[in-house]
């Protein structure tokens, strides 16, 4: 049996192999140590050297000669940069950019297609089996339909275990401050409609995920886009800009491996950013969806976590970490709670029981825990090979984010490519990428695309990469034009 700390060791140990290659350290045809001499050098078992170099030949970085070894075979390539600095006019908008998210939902469930254009987490992890086993376990032994609703606030149970796993977030709070959702997006939707009337501005990324842009157009809000940094997210500068220029009701931000750059701000900025809401008196919904799923050594703090007079209304729900389809999240709603709980009231009157008592069992076991860790793992691997196929088969033009944690990845294309072009030749040629035009009401990420890597490589989709490259590639040369 395979223990956790073996598996950790033979991944770190291939990807620090990886990074010789990558780097040149270990040059193309350059003969690898032994698995009985890298054991040794390395202190670690045959069977972790063994299983990392199974790991570097299913992800092309060496092969096996017979009876001669293992031997370095991808050449060495230079990253590409990341993407640039959005540099938007800050005023208000009027959000409309339903009719290309529709477009992108719906194709999106075709079974027939490779699919990035989805920011959902992978199904290859044991914890899918574990859920179903806590859903059939759930429903047998507890009592979930002839109940009537349910109280607006949700399932005790499930509020007690998130207000545990906050901790992990530097957040300290009560059960009684939580009030449970259909999803994170649904508990942001209940903010807004706490904090806003129809007309009132709302400051948002930019590049913004698109679901927030829906809200704000459905409530009849106009937004101001505030640029975000690839790897330290939204400028605080812009924002002060912003707050002296316009009466912004709310502040919106995916505060950990943001939607779609992957980027995170850092906790200094994320305590200049509570001061600034505190100077200027004006709330921030807080996204915390993706913070689990970080690469480093430790998990980043929410914003909420510096916040000590109640601005931040923390959003998060389990649809990135375990499954889109239990449609539970919840809203961390500070001096807000009371206003928040009659919003969900008004529209939901109550959420289903049964999900919540299956989130809130699996999150009372290590299951969790566990999960959480291997999915972290295959995520960063995921995208060191996202990263790698990127740099063999896109122009060197195109520009592409680091993300230390999270599903997504944006590409930035040569100024000449239209990225929505491209969805659309794609998608009839059955790939399946989120056009850049939806991530921002002023259309200026035309030439970028997201693309989520939370799947299993498979040849099937790295070759669906190579063909994004070549028609990319197409497009930046004289011909200007995608052929088949």
């Amino acid at each position: 049996m395979v223990t956790r700390l073996e598996t950790s060791l033979y991944n770190q140990l291939a990807e620090k192999l990886a990074d010789h290659i990558r780097s040149g350290a270990i040059a193309t045809g350059e003969r690898l140590p032994s698995i009985r001499q890298l054991a040794k050098r390395e202190g670690v078992s045959i069977s972790t050297v063994m299983s990392a170099y199974s790991i570097l030949e299913e992800q092309g970085w060496v092969e096996v000669r017979p009876k001669s070894g293992y031997y370095a075979i991808k050449q060495a390539r230079p990253s590409l940069a990341i993407p640039s600095i959005a540099h938007t006019e800050a005023r208000p908008i009027v959000a409309t950019t339903s009719q290309l998210v529709m477009d992108v939902q719906r194709n999106g469930f075709r079974s027939n297609a490779i699919n990035f254009s989805r920011a959902t987490p992978a199904n290859d992890f044991p914890i899918a089996k574990h859920l179903q086993q806590s859903y059939t376990r759930q429903a047998r032994t507890r009592q979930h339909l002839g109940v009537g609703y349910t109280v607006p606030e949700g399932s005790e149970e499930l509020r007690q275990q998130i207000a545990r796993h906050a901790i992990d977030a530097g957040v300290a709070v009560s059960p009684d401050s939580i009030v449970t959702s259909i999803g994170s997006l649904n508990a942001m939707g209940l903010c807004l409609q706490a904090l806003t009337q129809p007309g009132d501005v709302v400051a948002v990324e930019s590049p913004c995920y698109y679901g927030i842009l829906q809200l704000i157009e459905s409530y009849g809000l106009r937004a101001v886009e505030i640029p975000v940094h690839p790897e330290t997210g939204m400028s605080l500068e812009a924002l002060k800009l912003a707050l002296e220029q316009w009466p912004i009701a709310a502040i919106i931000t995916v505060s950990n491996f943001s939607n779609p750059l992957g980027c995170s701000i850092p906790e200094d900025r994320k305590r200049a950013l509570v001061d600034i809401l505190e100077h200027y008196e004006v709330p921030l919904i807080e996204d915390d969806i993706y913070g689990d799923l970080y690469f480093g050594e430790r998990r980043p703090k929410a914003i909420k976590a510096f916040d000590t007079q109640g601005w931040v209304l923390l959003c998060s729900s389990v649809s990135k970490t375990i499954d889109p389809q239990m449609r539970v999240g919840w809203v961390m709603a500070g001096r807000y709670y009371e206003d928040i709980l009659y919003r969900k009231f008004v529209n939901l009157v109550a959420t289903p029981l049964l999900p919540q008592l299956a989130c809130a069992d699996i999150l009372s076991q290590g299951i969790y825990e566990r999960h959480l860790r291997q999915a972290r793992e295959a995520y960063r691997q995921r995208y060191e090979r996202l990263a790698d196929l990127a740099s063999e088969h896109f122009p060197s033009a195109t520009k592409i984010s680091r993300p230390q944690g999270g599903i997504g990845a944006w590409f930035e294309l040569p100024a000449s490519v239209n990225a929505t072009e491209l969805y659309h030749h794609a998608k009839d040629q059955d790939v399946l990428i989120a056009p850049g035009e939806m991530f921002s009401l002023n259309k200026q990420f035309r030439h970028c695309f997201r693309l989520s890597y939370a799947y299993r490589w498979t040849p099937e989709r790295e070759d669906a990469i190579r063909r994004l490259g070549e028609w990319v590639t197409q497009r930046v040369s004289p011909t200007n034009t995608f052929d088949q």
